[in-house]
């Protein structure tokens, strides 16, 4: 029956009954075929026409309506494939058939329903890829290897078609097709049973790779994330398949999914989330993937939906033993796919967006108490995340804090982790305010106290600080924490967070910090206290908040009984006076601000106003550029309207506050513009023990060559005045006038100096007898270094006074600074 048919004699033949008689030979043939029929057998040759001509006739819709009424050519077609082992040519002719068939729907569902796939698929695994890749040339008449290669592609083909998979590029034998009809409609059933037998990663590339490739990759051992295929899992469909075709053929038996639920002992074992091998792709985390943010979602949605069951099981007791086996299969699944998270964000950026609304779902693991692991990973997957903005926003509106604050006194191992994570979730204000109210402060401040970890305490101490240098909250942070520490910690924090440990574990007495062992005691037993409290308290409710009681303090003993002013301790100050201060303008200013309070006291505490005066004192002396942010801070007027004060222990105040200050320019030539002569000599009336020192003053003063001030003392006659304490009315109280004698002398000299009214000075001297005899003599051997002191009350200062001028001098050895590090004094 040796038929060549064109198209439109395809067409004729249906016409004429051909397509039924076809099969009626096509039966009869297929009838006789055995395992040991031969190529030349007339059965065998039959068969082969007759499959070309139904291929050809496929083309043609008539046709095909007439091959679906005739469901035997379609079981006749797969018994020609069963025997093609020995019969490949025949095999091929039939495979083509099928191939042609695959354009139409219901064909499609025909042959899959047949079980055409078994001895399709069989094909594939006769394919050998070095034959392919050596370049030699075979013919198909001698190579019998170059046949099977070949059937399996054309098997490959009709497979790929079935599917609906679009047509493979490059596929030679391919059959021809006209116009629209060629292309094979998509059959979900069919791709189902492919993606089970042929794994979802190897069955997508049926429409995208050449045959050679995906053949090769069915023939070669792969371990990747998308596929896990070897001898094993080959023998293993191959046993499948082949018992499917005895059953198909031999008892017309079929798999009741067709092959769609065929799952791989290998794969059956293993944890599969969005298509992809979970602890193959944890072992290859760089491998790059099809679709990493597919991946994260899928990942996110299989941890969402073990959540519960974690929170439910570690509320468990695991007394059944198989249970607990199964229990940890389930444990151990999620924090695989929580690692496989984590490795999807670390390695594709941009797939942590997908993170976002998942924020209460992964928070709500770290609670998980007892699962240490799934809490860590869930830790490195926030982590992660935080480089990320939108997230970072995310995470804030979520109030999900408390969940990770916990985890500061719960999980200690990760705390590092924690700290990290926090410092960077607190570059946004609504997490530092949420931190706020759930207690961040109370478990930071437990972790820089009590810690043993120096990692620990240095990471809590710049977080510390960048809580504090919040615009928003950071000055709350900032009051909060100095209600627990002295302020000194949180600048140290800022500057440097390791020497803000050491500051705290070291032994201090300087003018800003007083720090021993019973306050450091105090403050870690308190803030222990309070943390364990609190964290019980949070364990059971996450929503609880933290706040201090309004009049709290750590009463932490040291520095209680002294004077502070602007932190700092004036008695330390004065004994230290070189020493570095941190703030020194903020000193100023609460130091001139509480000494102007006290002037205009009607009585204020003589030792306060000693001590603080001598601290000015001290102040001005050791940081002397600090005195010309005098004048703008409107003090002076108020220093010298004290020199009238009916308390006689104000004017010697402000008069030694004058003197230090008559060393500046700015200060002197503010004073030059105010009334300072007249109340000068006001207070010299009242403490005549002061006259030296005031005479110094005005000698610096006048040395300034502030005319205006020259012009003020001759106003209120101070040249008299100090002309008659030179004969000695107003010092008899003095045990030793020559010192004061010796500095109003300098002041009347330095007075005639004035250029304007020099002159006006020296007509008043020259009338005068007591200058005559006082004008010539060298006066420096009667000021002393113990009678300058004189001037300075206050312990300690003398020291940096040396003697034989009238000014004081600073010594030129700088005196001893402790920077805050260690243990030192």
């Amino acid at each position: 029956t040796a038929l060549s048919c064109s198209a439109l004699n395809a067409e004729e033949l249906r016409r004429e009954s051909g397509i039924e008689i076809l099969l009626e030979a096509l039966s009869r043939c297929v009838a006789v075929l055995t395992a040991s029929s031969r190529p030349e057998d007339m059965a065998v040759q039959v068969c082969g026409h007759i499959c070309r001509c139904y291929s050809v006739a496929a083309q043609f819709e008539e046709c095909r309506e007439k091959i679906i009424e005739l469901p035997n050519i379609i079981r006749d077609l797969c018994h020609i494939l069963y025997y093609g082992k020995g019969l490949p040519k025949t095999a091929a002719l039939a495979v083509q058939c099928v191939s042609s068939f695959a354009v139409d729907f219901f064909l499609q569902t025909h042959l899959f329903h047949a079980g055409v796939l078994w001895h399709l698929l069989v094909h594939l695994f006769n394919y050998d890829y070095t034959l392919e890749e050596s370049g030699v040339q075979a013919s198909q008449d001698t190579n019998q290897q170059e046949v099977a290669n070949s059937l399996a592609k054309l098997s490959l083909v009709a497979v790929s078609r079935l599917g609906g998979y679009a047509p493979m590029p490059g596929t030679p034998d391919a059959p021809q097709t006209n116009g629209m009809d060629g292309t094979p409609p998509e059959n979900p059933t069919v791709r189902k049973s492919l993606a089970a037998m042929l794994t979802p990663y190897i069955s997508r590339k049926l429409g995208l790779g050449s045959p050679a490739e995906v053949l090769k990759l069915l023939n070669s051992n792969s371990e990747n994330p998308y596929l896990i295929w070897n001898n094993a899992t080959r023998a293993e469909l191959l046993e499948f398949l082949e018992g499917q075709q005895e059953g198909n053929i031999k008892r017309g038996e079929n798999d009741k999914s067709f092959g769609a639920n065929f799952v791989f002992d290998d794969h059956g074992k293993e944890l599969i989330v969005g298509e992809i091998f979970v602890r193959v792709y944890n072992e290859q985390p760089s491998f790059p993937l099809e679709f990493p943010k597919a991946f994260a979602a899928s990942l996110l949605d299989y941890v969402g939906s073990q959540a519960q069951y974690l929170h439910t099981l570690l509320a468990m007791s695991h007394s059944n033993k198989v249970e607990s086996q199964q229990h940890a299969e389930r444990l151990n699944f999620a924090e695989m796919a929580l690692e496989a998270l984590r490795n999807v964000i670390k390695n594709n950026p941009g797939s942590e967006s997908e993170c976002i609304g998942h924020f209460k779902l992964l928070f709500s693991l770290l609670r998980v108490h007892g699962a240490g692991r799934v809490q860590q990973l869930v830790l490195e997957v926030v982590n992660t995340v935080t480089s990320n903005q939108e997230c970072v926003s995310n995470i804030a509106d979520s109030l999900v804090l408390s969940n990770l604050l916990l985890l500061l006194h719960s999980l200690p191992s990760s705390r590092q982790i924690v700290l990290e994570t926090l410092h960077a979730l607190t570059s946004n204000t609504k997490i530092v305010k949420e931190a706020m109210a759930k207690g961040a402060l109370i478990y930071l401040l437990d972790l820089f106290c009590n810690c043993t970890h120096p990692q620990v305490r240095t990471q809590t101490a710049e977080l510390f600080s960048k809580m504090t240098s919040d615009k928003l909250v950071g000055p709350k942070v900032r009051l909060t924490l100095m209600r627990f520490l002295p302020g000194v910690f949180m600048d140290a924090m800022r500057d440097n967070a390791e020497a803000a440990v050491q500051i705290f574990e070291g032994t201090h007495e300087n003018p800003e910090l007083i720090w021993n062992d019973t306050s450091r005691e105090k403050v870690s037993t308190t803030v222990r206290e309070m943390m364990l409290e609190h964290f019980k308290q949070q364990k059971d409710n996450p929503d609880v908040s933290w706040k201090l009681p309004e009049d709290f303090t750590v009463e932490y003993g040291s520095g209680q009984g002294e004077l502070e002013v602007g932190g700092v301790f004036l008695r330390i100050f004065i004994a230290q006076p070189g020493w570095v201060l941190r703030k020194p303008r903020e000193f100023l200013v609460s130091l001139l601000e509480t000494l102007s309070e006290l002037l205009e006291k009607n009585n204020p505490n003589g030792e306060a106003l000693e001590t603080i005066t001598t601290a000015a004192v001290c102040l001005f002396s050791t940081h002397s550029h600090l005195a010309d942010q005098v004048p703008p801070l409107g003090h002076l007027p108020r220093v010298l309207a004290a020199l009238n004060h009916k308390n006689n222990t104000v004017p010697k105040s402000s008069i030694r506050l004058i003197h230090v200050l008559s060393e500046n320019e700015l200060c002197v030539r503010s004073m030059a513009s105010l009334e300072t002569i007249g109340p000068l000599m006001a207070g010299m009336r009242v403490r005549a023990d002061m006259a030296g020192l005031a005479c110094e003053a005005l000698n610096r003063m006048f040395q300034k060559e502030q005319t205006e001030l020259v012009a003020q003392a001759l106003r209120v006659e101070l040249v008299p005045y100090l002309l008659r304490l030179l004969e000695g009315i107003g010092l008899e109280t003095l045990e030793n006038p020559s010192a004061t004698k010796a500095q109003i002398v300098k002041a009347l000299k330095s007075m005639t100096r004035s250029l304007q009214y020099g002159e006006q000075v020296n007509e008043i001297l020259a009338k005068s007898s007591v200058w005559s005899a006082f004008k010539d003599q060298k006066h420096d051997l009667f000021i002393s270094e113990s009678q300058t002191a004189g001037y300075l009350t206050g312990p300690g200062v003398a020291g940096y006074l040396t003697a034989g001028t009238g000014t004081t001098v600073l010594s030129s050895v700088p005196p001893p600074v402790d920077n805050n590090v260690g243990d030192q004094g």
